[in-house]
């Protein structure tokens, strides 16, 4: 199963920005493709159930957020929520291609008062034991050849796991200022020197996976450790869930539809009316912006009066995230936001 992104002008970057991940939040249209049974109706319908569990989970970036009640109810009947759907094929099996209503499934989200990711993909340091040691062992041993596939099979589940919780697993270079860290931080915990290692990458968490036991006896299972599994050894499944979990909070926007609020924001770095025309544009095509208006334009910015859906936490988040936008540590007091325009824009 996996998320096709559509090309679709949505919002929060300029209009002449069109590839970025921030628009994923607020897309007209969310194409899920699942394998299927078969061709007949039942099958399709069990697809499509499939698909709308799936778009939830990625939507909310919340493995249970299909416990929610109102979810339970809305997966009784997908087709709701479905626009179109077509049917393809791939060499082993049947797929269904769901194309889901964004207002819709958005709006499932919001009244069952559960967040919407808005689509960055936090990057966490994948560290594998087995792998190092491979670098260091070299042995045409049955054993060996088992420890090597494990191994592989391991780091194959964590990065299919990644992708669909939106997660990017990034290993290191294993290079000599690596491997000083783990000789250096391994005597007092593998905390330690994850925590090093995940630093030095400028990654938001770490997580290590295991094929062993503390005995180096090969096991059935890996068992993993990461930034927030409390030093215990879990499944990779439940370690994904919880990085998925942790992480998204930052990326998540929990809107009440209802909830308006006015706020003034500044930009600074404005340098012609080209900068002009494009923050107007990331206005204007923001979505959870109701209303603008400039309020003033000086040589040290532009200040603008905005109505917006939701928080101004809300707005804060889809605007920190905008790699248009840096943050203006100059804070105006006589304003809520504050940032400065990037120079490539």
């Amino acid at each position: 199963m996996k998320i096709i992104y559509l090309f679709i002008i949505l919002l929060l970057a300029p209009l002449n920005y069109l590839l970025t991940d921030e628009g994923y939040a607020f897309k007209e249209l969310y194409e899920v493709e699942v394998p299927l049974q078969g061709t007949d109706r039942p099958s399709i319908e069990a697809g499509m159930r499939i698909a709308l569990e799936d778009l939830m989970i990625n939507l909310s970036g919340l493995s249970d957020s299909l416990e929610n009640n109102g979810i339970k109810k809305a997966l009784i009947q997908p087709q709701k929520y479905v626009s179109q759907y077509r049917l393809s094929s791939d060499e082993d099996n049947i797929l269904g291609v769901f194309s889901f209503e964004g207002d819709l499934v958005r709006s499932l989200l919001s009244v069952n008062r559960l967040p919407l990711w808005i689509g960055i993909k936090p990057k966490v340091l994948l560290f594998l034991p087995c792998t190092s040691r491979s670098l260091l062992v070299k042995s045409d041993s049955e054993l060996e050849s088992k420890r090597n596939g494990l191994c592989k099979d391991t780091k194959n589940k964590l990065l299919e796991r990644g992708i669909l919780r939106n997660i990017v697993f990034i290993e290191p270079t294993l290079d000599l200022t690596d491997l000083e860290y783990i000789d250096l931080y391994q005597p007092q915990s593998e905390n330690e020197y994850l925590k090093k290692l995940a630093n030095r990458y400028g990654l938001n968490g770490w997580v290590a996976c295991y094929i062993e036991d503390q005995f180096g006896v090969i096991s059935e299972e890996s068992y993993c450790l990461s930034t927030f599994s409390n030093l215990n050894r879990i499944p990779i499944e439940e370690t994904v869930n919880i990085l998925a979990n942790e992480l998204n909070k930052d990326f998540q926007l929990n809107i009440d539809p209802s909830l308006r609020n006015k706020l003034t924001i500044k930009i600074t770095g404005i340098n012609d009316y080209q900068n002009l025309t494009s923050l107007d544009n990331l206005l204007s095509s923001n979505a959870l912006v109701v209303s603008y208006s400039l309020s003033s334009l000086s040589l040290d910015g532009a200040t603008y009066l905005l109505v917006i859906r939701g928080g101004i936490s809300d707005l804060k988040k889809l605007m920190n995230v905008n790699p248009f936008l840096d943050k203006d540590e100059t804070k105006d007091l006589e304003v809520d936001l504050q940032y400065r325009l990037n120079s490539d824009t």
